[in-house]
């Protein structure tokens, strides 16, 4: 018989950065488990660390977080001959290769490859970056391979090395550190918002590219310079890996779902305004509201999730999330769009952020960071190629912003009931090994 995964760790990263680190809460490991240093290279390495991750993060994920602008421009001007639904495939076919690259990524990390991926990562998303500023008016394949395929390839080899470099220099308390990281597309996904609905009209979609591609640049080549890559954890027993543990997959599951239905109002939030008769002025900032509140949410109850559980903390911004997703339909006029802005940009900001954390929770293996978190985005990543789609799709050409409003709030509460019983399975296992010691 195979050898058992000791699950026990899982538990105690679940209860809370103490409970991770003392040994005393298990009676089975007193004596026998160690108190891992606060950080393995020091805090001064550390927190640059998590600030080069950040600047990497801020200028690659901003793309995404960025594209309801994008959105509203290409199927308003730049793309006329395309629907909003064929719009979408763009950024689908980006966040399908952010998350699916994870895999690659996340196992290069493993094998020690740490900066070559991030310096490969961030040349070919310069590269492609510049590339869509040559874009022709109308011609969509020049689009989808520069920012789609392109930018996806940069973002995806940068996007989980980002997160599991930064969670090392943290054991036991990685939520916070992975919280600040992902935040940084939120923050940098505003900012990108606001550049190029400023530039746009008063230089052009050419010149407004460059220039935020050029800010890209500067702050990825800081980005890279910051990082210090910790030594390895110590490699784990064969077969210790949980990728067929229950709870796992039906996270992986409940992320799926969450995705598949949680970025219909990100993407779609200014061309709902703008389908509204608001004011421009005020429907160019809508996506940088969004993502300003998006980055808080990634970022505070992080710190609780260290406190006093990742899945607990993570379930309960999951349910307030759907429930905020019915709060679009009172967003028809410029008060309710920004209390719509504010709230489920938050707490979806916090329910993507805690995906990450809620899947090293259940991992006993520190040593296969890389490979765990990168396979679980790898649902997520199918999700997000099809999800946007499928929400133009279902809004269709007449804009019946009503179903788009369900879908999305359906199909997070039902990622939230999955995740719960994910839990409750998890920790029923937990009491049956500790009863069977």
């Amino acid at each position: 018989m195979s050898k058992q995964p000791s699950f026990e760790k899982a538990h105690h990263a679940e209860a809370g950065s103490h409970d991770a680190t003392d040994p005393s809460t298990d009676g089975s490991e007193k004596g026998l488990a160690v108190t891992p240093p606060r950080h393995p290279v020091g805090a001064t390495k550390a927190w640059l660390t998590v600030l080069g991750c950040f600047f990497i993060q801020f200028c690659t994920v901003a793309s995404v977080n960025s594209f309801g602008v994008f959105e509203d421009y290409y199927v308003s001007e730049f793309l006329p001959s395309s629907s909003a639904s064929r719009v979408s495939w763009i950024i689908g076919l980006e966040i399908l290769l952010q998350l699916g690259l994870g895999v690659i990524g996340g196992k290069l990390c493993d094998l020690g490859h740490t900066r070559a991926v991030f310096a490969t990562g961030s040349i070919v998303y310069l590269v492609s970056f510049f590339m869509l500023s040559l874009a022709k008016e109308d011609q969509y394949y020049q689009v989808i391979l520069a920012q789609g395929v392109g930018m996806g390839i940069g973002v995806g080899l940068c996007y989980v090395p980002a997160l599991v470099t930064a969670a090392l220099h943290f054991p036991g308390r990685q939520a916070i550190a992975m919280g600040i990281v992902i935040s940084a597309g939120s923050f940098g996904g505003g900012i990108f918002s606001i550049m190029i609905n400023q530039l746009i009209p008063k230089h052009g979609f050419p010149s407004a590219i460059r220039a935020t591609a050029y800010l890209s640049l500067g702050l990825l080549a800081v980005g890279n310079l910051l990082i210090t890559v910790p030594p390895r954890p110590p490699k784990a027993v064969a077969g210790e890996t949980p990728l067929l543990y229950t709870p796992y997959l039906l996270t992986l599951f409940s992320g799926f779902l969450g995705q598949l239905g949680g970025l219909f109002p990100l993407f779609y939030i200014q061309l709902f305004a703008d389908s509204h008769h608001m004011a421009e002025g005020f429907i160019f900032y809508s996506v940088a509201a969004m993502s300003f509140s998006t980055a808080f949410g990634r970022v505070v109850p992080s710190y609780f999730a260290d406190r006093y559980g990742v899945v607990g903390t993570y379930i309960v911004c999951a349910i307030i999330n759907a429930g905020c997703a019915f709060i679009m339909f009172g967003a028809s006029h410029p008060a309710g769009l920004i209390v719509f802005c504010i709230f489920y940009g938050f707490f979806f900001g916090s329910s993507t952020s805690l995906f990450s954390p809620v899947i090293t929770a259940l991992m006993p293996s520190e040593a296969d960071r890389g490979k765990v978190v990168g396979v679980a985005m790898a649902p997520v990543a199918i999700s997000s190629l099809i999800g946007s789609p499928v929400g133009g799709a279902i809004i269709g050409s007449s804009l019946d912003w009503w179903k788009g409003i369900v879908w999305t709030g359906v199909l997070m509460g039902t990622s939230a009931s999955i995740q719960v019983v994910a839990r409750e399975i998890h920790n029923r296992n937990l009491r049956s090994r500790k009863a069977a010691v």
